[in-house]
């Protein structure tokens, strides 16, 4: 039964059906063959979305939104391009360090994209790197959105762990710090060979609402600091005790309407638009989370955590050859698979695995969602990619081409982050 449940679901997968067809049939498949009570099948879906954590995540959504409807990541840009402009290369080097500024915002790579991609790829492109290549380096760069807090993916890996939510947070600060600096190094020396005699003359591109005249650095650090501060608050405030996660979300919501009130743009209307947006992206979450977690007590069901334990440690029980291995499925999967998805369904069997070699579960859940988003940006699907292209009006494939030379510096991250565990333990709580 196991051989038709998995089968189907890689069929239904590969065929490029939506998520929650390619967990929902096989699961339902199972449930009517065997003929499963209904409330087991519906015990499980409500026990996956019945955890108080999942409340930061709309939160942390809705709060992302706010800050790219009113114009806030504009003033993070501007403040960034005016420490480093005059210098070969700069725009480059802003679009990755403002791509860490802004993850302790959106807690999303697509976010990340949608917020900066015109405005990175506009400036690069300006100072005379190639659009494929722009529009590369802003793909990798905005992979740290999920690492660093407020991160969604691993609010719902601690859901789906059953681990501290603060705690899984927390472990993304370091990791998400070694991702930036590897990155930030790679792109220094590559400058060089990247920018090109002629700087382009960029079209296509929606130019930016707000103006990047020629203020003061000062200036510009004075309209960005209060989004700036925000991330470093969130951090703060759940670091020593004052908010739980979910409180941490709530705070950040108002935080941002009360700044847009104070500079004087705030309309109901835009409000209204962003929870729009975080109501519909929510729904998906949250449909994906529920039928995941049907199909993984499908594969529970099936014992297929303790067969894949068994292949895992058969193979070799060295500790370095079992993080690899799981490294490397991972990443195969999530080049077939949603990382949310892929989230729910992993997480059971990989902690079984991990337990049975002394693997932390906050390490294994930056591990996971590292690889994952690196899959979000891997052919054959590569949605990120997918997304950026559109965003900036560039052929997918000749992004994928040029973001080739960037899997170097995100795998080489990876390993850093695989092999030591202490970068993601810093802020454990225990």
């Amino acid at each position: 039964m196991l051989v038709l449940v998995t089968a189907l679901f890689l069929f239904l997968l590969l065929s490029g059906l939506p998520v929650f067809v390619t967990l929902g049939i096989p699961a339902l498949l199972y449930a009517v063959i065997k003929a499963l009570p209904a409330s087991m099948m519906t015990y499980s879906i409500f026990q996956s979305l019945n955890s108080f954590p999942l409340v930061a995540a709309p939160l942390f959504i809705l709060m992302g939104s706010l800050v790219n409807e009113y114009g806030e990541t504009e003033r993070i840009y501007n403040f960034a391009r005016h420490l480093l402009r005059n210098r070969p290369g700069y725009s480059a080097k802003v679009n990755v360090l403002v791509s860490l500024i802004f993850s302790g915002i959106s807690g999303s790579a697509v976010a990340d994209i949608g917020g900066l991609g015109q405005i990175e790829v506009r400036a690069m492109e300006t100072e005379g790197f190639s659009r494929p290549y722009s529009s590369a380096l802003t793909a990798a760069t905005s992979i740290v959105g999920p690492i660093f807090p407020p991160s969604i993916p691993l609010i719902i890996y601690s859901a789906s762990a059953q681990v501290s939510t603060l705690d899984a947070l927390l472990a993304g600060i370091i990791p998400a710090l070694v991702i930036i600096l590897v990155l930030f190094i790679f792109v220094v020396l590559q400058t060089r060979s990247k920018l090109i005699s002629t700087p382009a003359k960029p079209n296509n591109i929606e130019k930016p609402s707000l103006s990047q005249g020629d203020d003061s650095l000062f200036q510009t650090f004075k309209k960005a600091f209060p989004i700036m501060f925000l991330a470093p608050l969130i951090i703060a405030s759940m670091l020593f005790g004052i908010f739980s996660p979910s409180e941490a979300g709530a705070f950040a919501v108002i935080y941002v309407i009360l700044l847009e009130i104070f500079r004087g743009e705030f309309k109901i209307t835009r409000l209204i638009k962003c929870i729009t947006a975080t109501y519909k992206m929510t729904t998906g979450i949250l449909v994906i989370i529920a039928l995941a977690a049907f199909f993984t007590k499908v594969l529970t069901l099936e014992h297929f955590p303790q067969l894949v334990t068994s292949w895992f440690l058969n193979i070799s029980s060295n500790k370095i050859v079992i993080l690899l291995l799981i490294n490397a499925m991972v990443l195969v999967v999530g080049m077939f698979m949603e990382t949310i998805a892929a989230l729910i369904i992993l997480t059971p069997i990989l902690l079984t695995i991990t337990e049975s070699i002394g693997v932390h579960p906050l390490h294994l859940g930056i591990m996971l969602v590292f690889n994952l988003t690196i899959g979000l940006y891997t052919p054959p699907f590569g949605v990120g990619v997918y997304t950026v292209a559109n965003v900036v009006n560039v052929a997918p494939d000749k992004v994928f081409k040029e973001l080739l030379s960037l899997y170097v510096p995100l795998l080489a991250a990876l390993l850093i982050i695989t092999f030591l565990p202490q970068l993601s333990l810093c802020f454990a709580s225990g």
